[in-house]
C-alpha cells in the first residue's frame, strides 16, 4: 500500500513553467495511488495557448486539469480545504495570497498541508522568493545552494528552516542521460527567454551571430526556439521580437530556422544548445549535450548567466563557433545546482512524512489573520493590517492602497521649474 494512498491532492498553477512543475509533482503523487487535481487559474490577459496547454497534458494524462480564471479563487477555498495536500505552483506574490486566502477560513482541524516549488533557477530576487514561499509546510528546492541560502536568511531572523528540503528542478526529474545520439548532422538549438537580453542592440547582436554560426557549419541546422509565438502569453513581459530578426537573416542562411516545438523535442536532435540563461541549459546538460552559456554581453544578475559561473559552460560565441560540439560541462556543478539523484522519491518521502506527522503548524501557525514570520515581524504586519489592508502582506508592500496626497504639490513644483528655466524669472524671484 501507497503511503499516498486516497490522499486528496491538488494543485494551483499560473502560467506554463508553473503549470508544468506542478504537474510533474502531481504526476509524482499519483502513481502514489493520490487523487490529483491540477488548477490553472487564468490571469486575465495571459491565457495559455493550446500548445502550452498539451505541453503540461502531455507529463500525465491521467491528472485532471481544471482551467479557471483566477478570480474564481476565492469561491474554491471551502473546497480547497479539505484537501489533505495543496501544492501551489505559483509566483511569490501569489503564493502569499493563497496562504493569506486560506487562513482567513481556516477551521478547527482542517488545514492541507502546503507545498511549494520554484519552476527555474534561482538567479535573482532569492531571499526575497524563498521568504515568500516560507510559510508553506514543504518548500522544495532546487539545490544545496539554495538551502543553505534559505538557511542563512531563516537565521537572520531567528526562524527555524526545517520546512525545506532538497528534491531538485522538478523538470530534470524524468530525464536520462543515457539518451540515443542525435545522428550524423545534429542540430544547434539557440533557446529564446521573453525578457533576457532586455537591451534591443544586445538582441540585434545575438541574431547575428547566429547567423555566423549558421554559415560556418552550413551542414547543421541552427534553429532558434522563441520562448512563446508572438500571439502566446506568458508570465514575463516580451521586450521584443527576435524571431522577426532571424526570418530577415534566414533569407541569406538557408539552415538557420524557427522552431516552436517543446524544448524536449528538440534537444532530441539536438548537438548544442545556446542560451543566455534559460532553464533549458539545466535540461541540455541533464541530458548529457553540449551546452552554450553566452558571455558575449557579460555576465551579471541582470542576465541571470552569472548562475552558471562554476558549470564551465560559459563562453563567447567566437568559442562557440569555434568548437560547439564537444561537451564541457561539469557534471558535479550540476549535481549542486538542481540535479538531484532520486528527487521525486525524496519528494514524495518528505511529503508522506509531514502527512503522517499531520506537520501543518506553519500554515496555521498565526491566529491572527497574520501571515508567518518570514514576512516580517509581527508589528510590522498589524500594523500593515490596519493601514493598507491584507494586499499589503499578499503584495510584500510593493503595492501600496494609500492613494497620492500631493498632486497639488507636485504641480505647483513642476510650474515653478518651469519657471524658474527662464533666465529673467529666475532673477526676479531671487530678488537680482
Amino acid at each position: 500500500m501507497s503511503r499516498l494512498d486516497g490522499r486528496q491532492i491538488a494543485a494551483i498553477a499560473s502560467f506554463d513553467s508553473f503549470g508544468k512543475t506542478a504537474m510533474t509533482m502531481l504526476s509524482q503523487c499519483r502513481r502514489q495511488n493520490a487523487r490529483t487535481t491540477l488548477y490553472l487559474l487564468e490571469i486575465q490577459g495571459r491565457r495559455l495557448s493550446r500548445r502550452q496547454l498539451l505541453e503540461i497534458q502531455r507529463i500525465d494524462a491521467r491528472v485532471t486539469i481544471v482551467r479557471q480564471e483566477w478570480q474564481a479563487l476565492r469561491q474554491m477555498r471551502s473546497s480547497l480545504a479539505e484537501l489533505d495536500v495543496l501544492v501551489l505552483g505559483l509566483d511569490g506574490q501569489r503564493t502569499r495570497e493563497v496562504q493569506l486566502l486560506l487562513q482567513s477560513d481556516i477551521t478547527e482541524g482542517r488545514w492541507p498541508l502546503t507545498v511549494s516549488a520554484y519552476p527555474g533557477i534561482l538567479f535573482r530576487h532569492q531571499i526575497e522568493g524563498m521568504m515568500d514561499r516560507s510559510g508553506v509546510d514543504l518548500l522544495c528546492l532546487n539545490s544545496p545552494v539554495d538551502l543553505e541560502l534559505y538557511r542563512q536568511a531563516c537565521e537572520a531572523q531567528g526562524l527555524s528552516a526545517d520546512n525545506a528540503v532538497v528534491t531538485g528542478l522538478p523538470i530534470l526529474w524524468n530525464l536520462h542521460h543515457g539518451r540515443r545520439g542525435p545522428g550524423e548532422n545534429p542540430t544547434i538549438v539557440f533557446f529564446e527567454q521573453p525578457s533576457v537580453p532586455a537591451n534591443p542592440l544586445q538582441r540585434h547582436y545575438i541574431c547575428n551571430r547566429l547567423n555566423d554560426l549558421a554559415k560556418r557549419w552550413p551542414e547543421h541546422t541552427v534553429i532558434f526556439k522563441p520562448r512563446t509565438s508572438g500571439v502566446e502569453r506568458t508570465l514575463h513581459r516580451r521586450h521584443g521580437e527576435m524571431a522577426s530578426r532571424i526570418e530577415k537573416l534566414m533569407r541569406k542562411s538557408p539552415n538557420l530556422q524557427i522552431n516552436y516545438k517543446p524544448s524536449l523535442a528538440l534537444l532530441r536532435q539536438c548537438g548544442c544548445a545556446i542560451t543566455v540563461s534559460s532553464t533549458a541549459a539545466m535540461e541540455s546538460m541533464a541530458l548529457g549535450i553540449s551546452t552554450r552559456i553566452v558571455a558575449d554581453l557579460g555576465v551579471n544578475e541582470t542576465l541571470g548567466n552569472h548562475y552558471f559561473m562554476g558549470s564551465n559552460t560559459v563562453r563567447s560565441f567566437e568559442a562557440i563557433i569555434a568548437d560547439p560540439f564537444t561537451p564541457i560541462h561539469d557534471e558535479g556543478w550540476l549535481d549542486r545546482h538542481g540535479r538531484c539523484q532520486n528527487g521525486a522519491g525524496r519528494f514524495v518521502e518528505a511529503l508522506a512524512e509531514r502527512l503522517e506527522q499531520g506537520n501543518t503548524t506553519r500554515g496555521a501557525l498565526s491566529t491572527a489573520s497574520l501571515g508567518p514570520p518570514g514576512w516580517g515581524a509581527e508589528a510590522w504586519q498589524a500594523y500593515a493590517l490596519r493601514h493598507g489592508g491584507r494586499r499589503m502582506l499578499s503584495s510584500a508592500g510593493n503595492r501600496s492602497r494609500h492613494k497620492t496626497t500631493s498632486r497639488g504639490k507636485n504641480a505647483v513644483r513642476y510650474l515653478r521649474d518651469l519657471l524658474l528655466g527662464l533666465r529673467w524669472v529666475e532673477n526676479f524671484v531671487r530678488g537680482r
